[in-house]
């Protein structure tokens, strides 16, 4: 399962389910977190694959300015698999203090705790970085008016089945479908983590050994 989540429950987030021969079983989208907590019961995925971060970075209780918790490491701007990310020329938020994110962190890092605690499986992506890895470094930025065609031509030859969907898929959609497409990536150990143990990992298509 694939899941790219919106900050707000005023909107809705996408999620999608393909299965281990990557033939999608199921696209839709949900605004409430019991939303999802019903489809993932439904299917009961192998993986649960969500494209927003899913820890904090070591030391911090939050990412608000007004507490004293304080990073494990002052001088770092975010959490390890970021700044790998970074090394690797990929552009990301970092995960600290004052994040313009972190209500979306806030509420990633809430639903992993839940649907952990259901017995589900998660693991942390990022869509964009799935796609660098997956297309090279040219992908248009997802807000760029072309990057919906871009996927439109490429989601059909990682995953079977889109067809009936083409039209309505929309950029949400697509990144969700690629955050199930690297969940399956993964139940083949297919991927590689960057990341640590104690802030955790983000999961990637395996990557070019040179």
């Amino acid at each position: 399962m694939g899941v790219d989540l919106k900050t707000s429950t005023k909107q809705q987030s996408s999620l999608t389910v393909v299965d281990s021969d990557s033939y999608l079983t199921f696209i839709g989208s949900f605004s409430d977190d019991q939303g999802l907590f019903e489809v993932a019961q439904r299917f009961n995925p192998q993986f649960i694959a969500i494209g927003s971060p899913l820890s904090l970075p070591t030391g911090l209780c939050c990412l608000e300015p007004t507490c004293d918790c304080r990073m494990e490491s002052p001088d770092r701007k975010g959490r390890q698999a970021e700044l790998e990310l970074a090394r690797m020329g990929i552009s990301c938020f970092f995960t600290n203090k004052g994040s313009i994110i972190r209500k979306l962190v806030y509420r990633a890092v809430a639903l992993n705790q839940e649907l952990s605690e259901l017995g589900h499986r998660l693991i942390e992506v990022y869509p964009h970085a799935t796609k660098v890895v997956l297309f090279g470094d040219k992908v248009p930025s997802k807000n760029r008016p072309e990057s919906l065609l871009f996927m439109k031509e490429r989601l059909p030859n990682l995953i079977d089945g889109l067809d009936p969907y083409m039209d309505v898929l929309d950029r949400s959609s697509c990144d969700a479908l690629m955050n199930a497409h690297t969940a399956m990536l993964h139940a083949r150990e297919e991927t590689d983590l960057v990341g640590s143990d104690s802030e955790g990992f983000i999961a990637l298509p395996k990557l070019v050994r040179i």
